[in-house]
């Protein structure tokens, strides 16, 4: 049996990268907190975790992104270390989202997509992984769900199904990365 591109693709597997901002700062008190832009330690961390996707064959084909200055800076500098990073989709609805929202977004995803990348902020993101992972995660994921530093990433892989299928133990949580371990190795 043949199966046409539309069901083939269905089949295939989704990827999807839960990235947290680099650090902000905090320099200006009197700053609106959507208009932080990045500290120092940020600026330095965006282009080793960009590096880290481009060497594990995790470079997105879309990215969502919250529409605050740090995670649009975050990204930003991310695609100058990795030029073939796409273009990041802003949306007001990630900015300080709750896992509802996250998983809204995702479950609206055409299925031509296979890796996708959201960039958001805590405590939502810890909470989609949680919500998000089965029983299973690979060794030191976690720890994602009670403490996901700045400029983290979780990969969440899911084998069957397209992007309406995520949801709670949906997806097999393969990888977490944090910018001081990756700088490491």
């Amino acid at each position: 049996m043949t199966l046409s591109w539309t069901a083939a693709s269905n089949l295939a597997m989704r990827t999807l990268i839960l990235l947290r901002h680099a650090k902000s700062s905090w320099a200006d008190p009197g700053q609106a907190d959507h208009d932080r832009p990045l500290n120092k330690r940020g600026r330095a961390a965006a282009p080793v975790m960009a590096r880290w996707l481009e060497a594990e064959g995790l470079v997105p084909e879309r990215i969502l992104c919250s529409s605050s200055a740090r995670t649009v800076e975050t990204v930003h500098r991310m695609r100058r270390a990795v030029p073939a990073l796409p273009e990041p989709e802003l949306l007001p609805a990630l900015y300080l989202a709750g896992p509802p929202t996250m998983l809204r977004l995702v479950r609206a995803l055409t299925d031509d997509l296979s890796r996708v990348m959201l960039v958001a902020h805590e405590p939502g993101l810890s909470a989609l992984a949680e919500h998000l992972s089965d029983a299973n995660p690979a060794t030191g994921c976690a720890r994602a769900f009670a403490h996901f530093p700045t400029a983290a990433v979780a990969v969440f892989q899911m084998e069957t199904g397209g992007w309406a299928a995520f949801g709670p133990n949906a997806a097999r949580f393969t990888a977490f990365a944090v910018p001081r371990e990756v700088a490491e190795h």
